[in-house]
């Protein structure tokens, strides 16, 4: 138990000096190995070349590609634009229109900041203009792009099979259900905040005007459905898939959007950068689970949650205000890899459902997003939303994180939403 205190206390003295958390926890872990014996470095190499030749993670950068190139080629504007035309009449309006085209491009970029930052810059001047409520833009826009972490394909969820060896295929499929519950809940939530508020003038778009719009929406919803049932009927792998998934993605921007050589090689380079950014954290997070697992901080843990005699939900708990305690800190992805060595032992030893525990932590990272100081959507919207302060869109993100606990309650209560399916995906 020293030991375990001992890593992580030299890892927050690290983090509050001001080290990135990917040198941190490297250097926090080769530390502690060294101390401990130096010759085990060379079991913490082996670990560290093993996972970097993981063939799961070669998904990454693919998937990011191919959000790059919708984003960077206008498609995901033109989408919602599209999109405002089609949900316009409902109460709420435009809002819908935040929520799930921001859900959309964010499950096919990846990233939620981006996607805040794209639907942002094209929507709030015009929900601004035609009188739409300021805290429902900044909530509707500062949450809409969570969901997209949680909507196959997803980022986090190849970073979690990778690093926990669990199925990529069954966590997308394992969120696929649960990324439609909390979409409708958020669209509850504007209905019946909006009450029967529709701005006029989004009223009056004619049926031909809708069809029309159509060819920007069913391209993206059919990469998105090729990408689910690829994996579900074993047709490809996820890194097929997202071979795939770029390839469409070219496609999609030549026709539909403004895919030129100079985009694709802007999008290309910015796929390059945030991957060694993201593969970077995941083996430094490597050496930090090595280190905790050859001073045997990981077995203390799972002993000494034993020895508090919680049950298996007082568990689930502990460990959910946890992760919500470090998301308000540390951005999703690092959060993730950072607990994962010590917290998935102790799941397993409860003996919870390790594809239902991925998707109940992606909606912990969500609520991350969202929640201050370092919700980094909160300062995308806020830098984009004229006289905005961060206090303001803290407060219109606020119901969405209720929203996002409730998720979670009522996927703990009815995990079936999560295990729909056989586990035949790859």
């Amino acid at each position: 138990m020293s030991a375990l205190l001992g890593i992580f206390g030299s890892l927050v003295v690290l983090l509050f000096v001001g080290l990135p958390i990917s040198v941190a926890l490297g250097l926090t872990g080769l530390s502690w190995i060294i101390v401990d014996n130096p010759r085990l470095l060379r079991g913490a190499a082996y670990a560290l070349w093993n996972n970097a030749n993981s063939t799961t993670l070669i998904a990454v950068p693919m998937f990011l590609l191919m959000g790059e190139i919708v984003q960077r080629s206008n498609v995901a504007v033109k989408f919602y634009r599209a999109m405002s035309l089609w949900v316009g009449w409902l109460p709420g309006g435009l809002l819908h229109s935040n929520i799930g085209a921001s859900a959309v491009f964010s499950a096919i970029s990846g990233s939620s900041v981006a996607t805040a930052a794209t639907i942002s810059t094209t929507a709030i001047p015009d929900l601004l203009r035609l009188g739409y409520n300021r805290s429902l833009i900044a909530g509707t826009l500062t949450a809409g792009g969570t969901l997209g972490i949680l909507i196959p394909p997803s980022i986090p969820m190849i970073i979690y099979g990778a690093m926990t060896e669990t199925s990529v295929g069954a966590l997308f499929l394992g969120g696929f259900l649960p990324g439609i519950l909390i979409t409708t809940l958020f669209a509850l939530y504007v209905i019946v905040r909006s009450g029967r508020t529709v701005p006029g003038e989004q009223t009056r778009a004619t049926w031909p005007e809708r069809f029309a719009s159509s060819v920007h929406i069913i391209p993206v919803a059919l990469l998105i459905l090729l990408i689910v049932l690829g994996i579900y009927l074993g047709w490809a792998t996820p890194n097929e898939v997202a071979s795939i998934g770029v390839a469409g993605a070219v496609l999609i921007g030549v026709v539909f959007g403004d895919l030129t050589p100079k985009v694709f090689l802007t999008a290309l380079g910015s796929t390059v950068r945030f991957t060694a950014m993201l593969i970077f954290v995941i083996l430094s997070a490597h050496i930090f689970a090595f280190a905790l697992f050859s001073f045997g901080a990981t077995r203390a843990a799972v002993g000494l949650i034993a020895e508090l005699g919680l049950s298996d939900y007082g568990v689930l708990t502990a460990i959910v205000v946890l992760c919500l305690f470090l998301g308000m800190f540390i951005d999703a992805i690092s959060m993730m890899v950072l607990i994962l060595g010590v917290v998935f032992p102790i799941i397993v030893q409860v003996g919870f459902d390790p594809v239902w525990f991925g998707i109940i932590l992606v909606l912990i990272l969500e609520i991350g997003l969202i929640t201050p100081p370092v919700g980094l959507n909160l300062y995308t919207v806020r830098g984009l939303m004229p006289g905005a302060t961060l206090a303001e869109v803290s407060r219109a993100a606020l119901p969405f994180v209720a929203i996002l606990l409730f998720g979670i309650i009522i996927l703990t209560i009815w995990p079936e939403i999560v295990l729909w399916l056989p586990r035949n995906a790859k």
